[in-house]
């Protein structure tokens, strides 16, 4: 193993006890276990638990950042259609997280309450592709509204209970995506209405 996959492995051992056995019952020397390594190794990449929930909370949120940012910068389709891709990407990603692994929303509780940068660095960056869809739709004259920070924000807001995989328990995925389609018809009919 070299010094730059350890980190890596850490994670990926992380993430499967945190999602067997969710994240508060995991301790810092299960993982080192999991590694086949000491505790006292384990330290030397990361400080704590929350050093490493947090990294690896990071990487998830990254990796569905970037899904995001090709459905926005996706030159073949229209406003209209990228928001919606928009919206069903965020809970297609949510409940198939949550689906496999119904034990993260403790991670997410955690990095809540401890790291809240975490979460509150992945919340501007979506409202920053939401910003950049808005301008977007303003050069080509698709949608109309008055101030694209508060519109950024109501999108992001109404969109909110497909991100929360707290939520993810209580609709099935067909239900959720039917919901889904009326968010954003709704969304569509505020934002194209001409009078």
């Amino acid at each position: 193993m070299t010094e730059l996959d350890t980190p890596s492995q850490i994670l990926a051992a992380a993430e499967a006890r945190f999602s067997l056995y969710g994240y508060n019952k995991t301790t810092m020397a299960e993982i080192a276990g999991d590694c086949n390594m000491s505790a006292a190794n384990l330290y030397r990449y990361f400080e704590n638990k929350l050093d490493i929930g947090a990294a690896l909370a990071n990487q998830c949120l990254v990796e569905k950042e970037h899904g995001l940012e090709l459905i926005i910068t996706d030159d073949s389709k229209s406003c209209a259609e990228k928001l919606q891709a928009f919206i069903l990407y965020i809970l297609h990603y949510t409940y198939h997280h949550f689906d496999t692994s119904p034990k993260i929303s403790e991670l997410i509780e955690a990095m809540t309450d401890q790291r809240p940068e975490v979460m509150q660095s992945h919340r501007q960056s979506k409202l920053s592709l939401i910003h950049q869809l808005l301008e977007q739709s303003q050069e080509i004259g698709e949608f109309s509204f008055a101030d694209i920070d508060q519109t950024a924000e109501a999108i992001n807001t109404a969109i909110s209970i497909f991100y929360l995989p707290t939520i993810m328990p209580m609709f099935t995925l067909e239900e959720f995506e039917r919901k889904a389609d009326a968010v954003c018809t709704l969304l569509l009919n505020g934002l194209t209405h001409s009078g």
